[in-house]
């Protein structure tokens, strides 16, 4: 449990919130602003619950793997399947109003692609602080 970042899941939170938002602008089924707050709240949780998830199978990974790149990868791929997962038996226990499954692709494909474009910026984001980190390093070495 300590392995666990729990930085990352509220990420996750708010990643379901901005994913909500998204899928509010896709879909104007939504009528009431009880049924939009409702969303962002159904949204949010998932979201919540994704990163708890993501986040346990991830903290029992071995340490061998401990490079950046494959934690990023590996954890990107976690967060992919378990999404998809909880998405497709969401939808399936709602007892969805879709005619057909090739309405609910576009939602998938969406969502899937925040996820992976999230994980993706916070690779590029772990990086840059890592480059600025070694170039404080190097400034106080040189003194």
């Amino acid at each position: 449990m300590e392995k666990i970042h729990l930085k990352n899941i509220v990420k996750s939170f708010f990643l379901g919130i901005f994913i909500g938002i998204v899928l509010l602008f896709y879909d104007n089924g939504f009528d009431t602003t009880t049924d939009k707050f409702l969303l962002l709240l159904t949204s949010g949780g998932m979201g919540f619950i994704i990163g708890f998830i993501t986040e346990g199978v991830t903290s029992i990974l071995p340490i061998s793997i401990a490079k950046p790149r494959n934690y990023f990868f590996i954890n990107n791929l976690i967060a992919l399947v378990v999404t998809s997962v909880i998405m497709l038996v969401s939808i399936m226990l709602t007892n969805n109003k879709m005619e057909s499954y090739r309405d609910i692709m576009p939602v998938i494909g969406i969502v899937l692609g925040i996820v992976f474009l999230a994980n993706g910026i916070d690779y590029m984001m772990y990086y840059r602080a890592q480059n600025k980190l070694k170039i404080f390093k190097e400034l106080f070495k040189d003194k």
